[in-house]
Formats: C-alpha cells, sequence, structure tokens
C-alpha cells in the first residue's frame, strides 16, 4: 500500500469520527407560525439547541408537546445544520391493539383510529365539525344515529325517499311538511287518504226526521 493510499484513509477516518451522528434530544418549546417549524431542544449534557427545523411528511402536520423526545440528525455532521427527523412522547401515544393498525391523535385523547376490525373509530370529546360544499354518506346495509337531541336546519327543505318513515317520537317542523305516500296513526290502519274519504262520504241521521244527512258539502 502506498504512502499515499494510507494518508488518504487515515484523513477520512479521521473526518468519519469528527463528523456527528443522529442523536436524541428533548423538545422544550417550537414556533408554529412558520413554514417550516422551528423547535428549542434540550440535548445530552445540557447542550440547548436552538431553531431546529422540524420536518414531517407532506400531508401531515403536528405541533409535539414539550417534553416530546426527538431525533436530531445534523446534516453533513454539523450541529448547526441539524433536523429534526423524527418525534415520539409515551406520555399521549396512543395504545394500537393490533399489528397493523394506525391512529392519528393529539395529547387530549381525540383520535381517529383505524382498526384491525376494518373499523374506523372517531373520538372528539367537544365536537366533529365539517366544513364542505357537499356530504355524501353510502351505508350499503344500515345507519344509526343515536343522540338525545337531534336538529336539521335546512333553508329550502329535506328531502326523503324511502317506502316508509316510522317515528316513536314527536316530530316539530317549522314549515309545511307534504308526503308523496301515507301518513298513518300509530295503529297503522287509520291514514290521511282514508281519513278522508271516510268523511268526504259519510252520512248520519237527522235529528228531526231521522233521515240520512246529504254528504258534506265541504270535502277534505
Amino acid at each position: 500500500m502506498s504512502d499515499m493510499t494510507q494518508i488518504v484513509r487515515r484523513e477520512i477516518s479521521r473526518s468519519a469520527t469528527q463528523a456527528r451522528g443522529a442523536f436524541r434530544a428533548v423538545l422544550v418549546s417550537i414556533r408554529r407560525a412558520l413554514q417550516v417549524q422551528l423547535t428549542h431542544a434540550d440535548a445530552l449534557a445540557g447542550e440547548a439547541l436552538k431553531d431546529v427545523e422540524l420536518f414531517q411528511n407532506f400531508g401531515f402536520t403536528s405541533a409535539p408537546p414539550a417534553g416530546t423526545q426527538m431525533i436530531v440528525l445534523p446534516l453533513g455532521g454539523r450541529t448547526g445544520a441539524a433536523v429534526v427527523i423524527a418525534t415520539e412522547h409515551g406520555n399521549f401515544r396512543f395504545q394500537l391493539g393490533a399489528d397493523g393498525e394506525a391512529c392519528v391523535y393529539n395529547q387530549w385523547g381525540d383520535r381517529v383510529h383505524l382498526r384491525q376490525d376494518r373499523t374506523i373509530h372517531l373520538v372528539a370529546q367537544a365536537k366533529v365539525l365539517i366544513d364542505t360544499a357537499e356530504v355524501e354518506i353510502n351505508a350499503s346495509t344500515s345507519m344509526t344515529v343515536t343522540t338525545p337531541q337531534f336538529t336539521v336546519t335546512a333553508s329550502t327543505g329535506v328531502t326523503l325517499t324511502t317506502p316508509t318513515v316510522a317515528a316513536s317520537a314527536e316530530i316539530t317542523a317549522g314549515a309545511d311538511i307534504t308526503a308523496t305516500g301515507e301518513v298513518a296513526d300509530a295503529a297503522g290502519g287509520k291514514t290521511m287518504s282514508g281519513m278522508r274519504s271516510v268523511y268526504n262520504a259519510h252520512t248520519h241521521g237527522e235529528n228531526d226526521v231521522g233521515g240520512p244527512t246529504d254528504t258534506p258539502t265541504g270535502t277534505m
């Protein structure tokens, strides 16, 4: 081996030992209102890291809370060019139930859990808010809503295309209700059209001579 080859290898080895590898740190604070979030963190031996960029995958963003563990990667081995490539906080991480599951969560317990049984479980402690021009739900078997109070505010109308609408509680409408089919009471045999037919054709005995009355002059 030539002297020059030895010198080159020695310099490469020296440079490699001087270049800093990835290391752990603990998040102190984060600056969110930037194109790329910047973190302040504490590293080994009390080393303070300032304005370290937090890189996340496109389409997903989070603001980790203080105390989050981070993996810091010094680009080119230089701490001044370091970026955060991973974060984890064991106190808040949602515990998955099976391999292959996934979950989006926050530190307050709200989550969207993609479960092994092919259920998507959404948990929001306060409210689920959707802002969009149109919402379409296609459920091949059924759809159930269980709530103490259900309110629909529609400015132009509500359309139900269904063979039968069954109501076991009071329904209040602030405007007209129009049905293209029958409207029946709890007994099931008295419909609006049936009552109309009976009224329009009904007669009864006269009080004076006992004869039947004429049918009503005004029909329903």
